[in-house]
């Protein structure tokens, strides 16, 4: 995984914490308000420089072709004519997709932060199976499973992501047995460096049990949607509102964790919460149910992916009990969208020297 992904999922992830401050509408690029809005959250004035002129590229290409358009009263689909744009003159960079989603955070354009999310989640994915399967199988059995398969551009439809995934999974699936996949998927894909999830160890050390740092952890969880709720601020590519928060709220699994014996479960919070509790159509509930950029499309279109794919996302959740454990855990899909469950559920093993016994989890 690259440095420059690295960075921009942590800025992605202060850009989650931020406080609304932004203006709604109004014409034309507000520089002052936007530069003031960035320097309030540690953003260097060189990145700022850049975010700006991304900002008054994609301004300017509007005037090309609509008199009275700007950011504010842009749509997605102006949006998707720039990223081609972008793709086009080769500026389809992570730091010009994460200027687009400050902006249009700042200018209060949900949407166009929601449409965003889709091209630039799982970012750098594909490319850090590549090397991980070069450092574990050799350059050319890495060689022969990408074969033929060009990885999609940062900017790529979502759409046409499915495919490509299909093909690597079904040459991983002749190629290397069960476990050996399930290992490899779950190495850490998609998942932040050490650093990010050093806090967590921190206040697991801090707590008597296991279970209390559980229901901590959760508590703290339902608070920060609280806080987004309370000031109209998006969680990622999602809006939260008090139903989401009382969903979150009733299932202490969901962005916390339940123990039963040695195992902690998992279940994946919602990509599109609001979406998934009112919809009544199975298929459409998986969809908004699934993160995965490189599968979710597939929900929809009814193409069928392994769903061994999702050991990329149980890596995701394994990847903070790494740190927390301060040893590598296992981790197992229990539940998947892309077998037909409704939501994605994942079980964590804890080590044997944090068990005091299987009905209790007394830390040593």
């Amino acid at each position: 995984m690259t440095a420059e992904f690295l960075s921009a999922r942590l800025l992605l992830t202060l850009m989650v914490t931020e406080k609304k401050t932004q203006r709604a509408g109004g014409r034309n690029l507000d520089e002052e308000g936007f530069r003031d809005h960035c320097i309030k959250r540690n953003v260097k004035e060189e990145t700022i420089q850049v975010h700006i002129g991304v900002v008054k590229d994609f301004e300017a290409f509007l005037k090309k072709k609509y008199r009275n358009k700007d950011f504010s009263n842009s749509s997605p689909s102006d949006m998707q004519s720039f990223v081609a744009h972008l793709m086009e003159t080769g500026k389809n960079t992570i730091d010009s997709f994460v200027a687009l989603i400050r902006y249009a955070n700042f200018v209060n354009k949900r949407e166009i932060v929601a449409f965003l999310f889709g091209f630039i989640e799982g970012f750098g994915a594909l490319e850090k199976l590549s090397e991980i399967l070069k450092q574990t199988m050799g350059e050319s059995k890495r060689d022969e499973i990408f074969a033929g398969i060009n990885l999609p551009p940062l900017g790529t439809d979502p759409k046409d992501k499915p495919q490509v995934t299909k093909r690597i999974m079904e040459r991983l699936e002749t190629t290397l047995d069960e476990n050996t996949l399930k290992k490899i998927m779950s190495s850490g894909l998609d998942v932040g460096p050490k650093e990010r999830y050093l806090p967590l160890r921190e206040k697991f050390l801090k707590s008597q049990r296991i279970d209390d740092f559980l229901r901590k952890k959760h508590q703290e969880a339902v608070e920060m949607l609280e806080k987004h709720s309370r000031e109209k601020s998006m969680f990622y590519a999602q809006e939260i509102d008090e139903e989401v928060v009382e969903y979150v709220r009733n299932n202490p699994e969901v962005m916390g964790g339940l123990r039963k014996g040695d195992i902690i479960y998992e279940t994946k919070i919602p990509y599109m919460t609001k979406k998934y509790l009112h919809e009544k159509d199975d298929k459409l509930k998986r969809y908004y149910a699934c993160h995965c950029a490189w599968v979710r499309e597939a929900i929809k279109s009814g193409l069928k992916i392994s769903p061994n794919f999702c050991y990329c996302s149980a890596g995701y959740h394994k990847r903070p009990w790494d740190i927390i454990f301060d040893q590598p855990v296992k981790a197992d899909v229990m539940k998947t969208v892309l077998k037909g469950d409704l939501v994605c559920r994942f079980a964590i093993h804890i080590p044997k020297k944090f068990m005091k016994s299987k009905d209790a989890a007394q830390k040593k």
